[in-house]
């Protein structure tokens, strides 16, 4: 008796591979290189700080230099260092006029005290004057208010304030000012001490600080 026996083939059923998703960067690794740009953009930006800084300061140290040697210096009159408290104790011991030889020195009289020249004559300014430019421009004038000039060295009596001496080239070459002011004598002065010209409108006399002296009645 034959037995016919079947036979069943089964094919293996191959697990279905899951598909894989794709790998992503762990976090510590992410972080590390974000904080590396992090430091290199602050190294780059302190190195662009410092070249700024750098060129800055050498900017301003040649402008400091270019300043400081720009132009010399000129100085019109005698230099000297006095203090205010000097002058003041020198005017105490301030007489009548006389002659000192010296370009301007101080006289006392009725009127206070004032400015005289060398030979002890009295000193007036001219209130039309603008600066050192001088008014006083037509013959006649000069005649009368001829101008107190130095060609040397500019000397002073004590209680002036000698940095404030001074000459100007202008309608009369190296005529003496002070306090910038132009200095002229009076013709109908003619010996120390007189302060006629006060009686003609716009002359006055000058004080030892450059204040002009209105004349006294």
């Amino acid at each position: 008796m034959t037995s016919h026996l079947t036979t069943t083939h089964h094919t293996p059923t191959r697990p279905t591979a899951k598909p894989s998703s794709p790998k992503l960067p762990t976090a510590k690794p992410l972080l590390a290189g974000l904080l590396g740009g992090v430091v290199l953009l602050a190294a780059l930006a302190s190195a662009c700080s410092t070249s700024a800084k750098t060129t800055t300061a050498a900017g301003t140290s040649s402008t400091a230099s270019t300043s400081t040697t720009a132009g010399p210096t000129t100085t019109s009159g005698p230099t000297t260092t006095q203090s205010q408290a000097s002058i003041v104790a020198a005017l105490a011991k301030v007489g009548p006029a006389t002659a000192t030889g010296r370009t301007v020195s101080l006289a006392k009289g009725p009127q206070g005290i004032f400015l005289i020249g060398p030979d002890g004559r009295t000193l007036y300014i001219f209130s039309k004057d603008r600066g050192t430019t001088t008014a006083c421009t037509d013959a006649e004038c000069k005649q009368y208010w001829p101008a107190l000039t130095a060609t040397g060295a500019i000397t002073a009596g004590p209680g002036i304030a000698v940095a404030k001496v001074a000459t100007a080239d202008g309608e009369t070459a190296h005529q003496v000012t002070y306090y910038g002011h132009l200095l002229y004598y009076f013709k109908g002065d003619t010996k120390p001490g007189q302060t006629s010209g006060t009686t003609i409108a716009d002359w006055y006399l000058l004080g030892p600080f450059g204040n002009v002296m209105l004349p006294h009645a």
